[in-house]
C-alpha cells in the first residue's frame, strides 16, 4: 500500500479553490478524496482491468496522472497539482 497526499487546485469550479488529493494505491485498486472542506468533497476509485491496463506498473507521476484523469471524467473535477504552479 502506498499513500499519497498533494496540495491541488481545482481548476473548473469558477475561482481557483485550493483542496487536498488523499489517495491510497494498492495492488488491485485505488481509492482517493479530494477534500475542499468539510461540506465539499468527493470520492473515487478505480479497480484494475483489462480495459485499463492496471497501474501497478506506472510510476508515481504517471498514477497520479491517472487519478487526475479519472477525478476529471468520472466527477467532473478538474484539477492541478499545486507544485506544478509554482514551477
Amino acid at each position: 500500500m502506498k499513500e499519497y497526499e498533494r496540495q491541488i487546485v481545482i481548476t473548473n469550479q469558477g475561482a481557483l479553490v485550493a483542496a487536498v488529493l488523499k489517495v491510497i494505491r494498492l495492488p488491485g485498486s485505488w481509492y482517493a478524496v479530494i477534500w475542499e472542506n468539510p461540506e465539499r468533497y468527493a470520492s473515487f476509485s478505480q479497480n484494475t482491468s483489462p480495459r485499463n491496463g492496471g497501474f501497478e506498473h506506472m510510476s508515481d507521476r504517471d498514477f497520479l496522472d491517472r487519478v487526475q484523469l479519472v477525478a476529471s471524467f468520472t466527477q467532473g473535477i478538474d484539477f492541478d497539482f499545486e507544485e506544478a504552479l509554482d514551477a
